[in-house]
């Protein structure tokens, strides 16, 4: 049945032709934005998704970085310990000169460069810190706690953590220095020869440990860099436009509205051929 108050055909055509305009009009979106999920409308699963995704792996990201200084730090703080271990040896070779000394002007000689050596060991303490922070002089008392991880959700295990006691290298070598002094015959030799070798044992255990951290954070960078790129990944996959897919869409989509377009110019042709009719 025609009518000319309702031109249902029009009607029908002009609903087709708004339906295909937003479905291109959202193509073109993707297709200038590379996403298919761009707010919560779009879908809001995987936008939700994809949110929590994208702030965990910038919190990560920020852990990569701390992961990297800490790293810097403990290797000043073992590079420092490797000079004094050289700087150890010296003074191990002139305690042996000392233990077999024989008249005051070799005594004399031995404790001048002793005490060179020990100011030599309380320089390579002290240039051991990194922006502000020396693992070696003990101003560092409590245990040293650096961000390994993050867990996410809430409560206190939410970050996890690599931690390591500090150890007052300074003091230890001030103990065995302190002995130096009293280097006047073998006998104050083999007991200073002693109190080095206490110290050397507490600088390599201390390397120990720092060695033990660095690994621990080394292997935790690697094993976020990998988490990192899983999050990317999964986050692309929920939100990034099939630029292909939306590609061979807008063109389908532009042919159906150029269609629209003659379906409804023809259905409102109808009402012209009623008038035809009266003619």
């Amino acid at each position: 049945m025609s009518s000319i108050l309702t031109n249902a055909s029009a009607l029908t055509a002009l609903r087709n032709l708004s339906n295909t305009q937003n479905a291109l009009s959202k193509t073109q979106s993707q297709i200038s934005t590379g996403l298919k999920v761009g707010s919560a409308s779009d879908n809001t699963t995987n936008w939700s998704v994809s949110t929590q995704m994208k702030t965990d792996n910038s919190v990560i990201g920020t852990i990569k970085e701390r992961l990297k200084q800490n790293s810097d730090l403990l290797t000043t703080a073992s590079s420092a310990l490797d000079g004094l271990v050289n700087t150890v040896d010296k003074i191990k070779v002139e305690l042996a000169k000392a233990a077999d000394a024989k008249t005051d002007a070799e005594f004399t000689a031995i404790g001048t460069s002793l005490t060179k050596l020990s100011e030599e060991l309380t320089k390579n303490i002290s240039n051991a810190a990194l922006n502000g922070v020396n693992l070696l002089d003990g101003s560092k008392t409590d245990p040293i706690k650096m961000v390994s991880g993050f867990a996410g959700g809430t409560g206190a295990d939410t970050f996890n953590f690599i931690e390591l006691t500090a150890v007052d290298i300074s003091d230890a070598a001030t103990t065995a220095t302190d002995t130096f002094a009293d280097v006047a015959d073998s006998d104050t030799a083999v007991d200073a020869a002693k109190a080095v070798e206490t110290f050397l044992g507490v600088i390599r255990d201390y390397a120990v440990e720092l060695g033990a951290a660095k690994n621990q954070i080394e292997a935790q960078s690697k094993f976020l860099n990998v988490l990192s790129e899983s999050l990317t990944n999964s986050v692309s996959s929920l939100v990034d436009a099939d630029m292909n897919e939306a590609s061979t869409r807008l063109q389908a989509l532009q042919t159906q509205q150029q269609l629209g377009v003659q379906s409804l110019s023809i259905a409102n042709q109808n009402s012209q051929m009623i008038l035809k009719l009266f003619q």
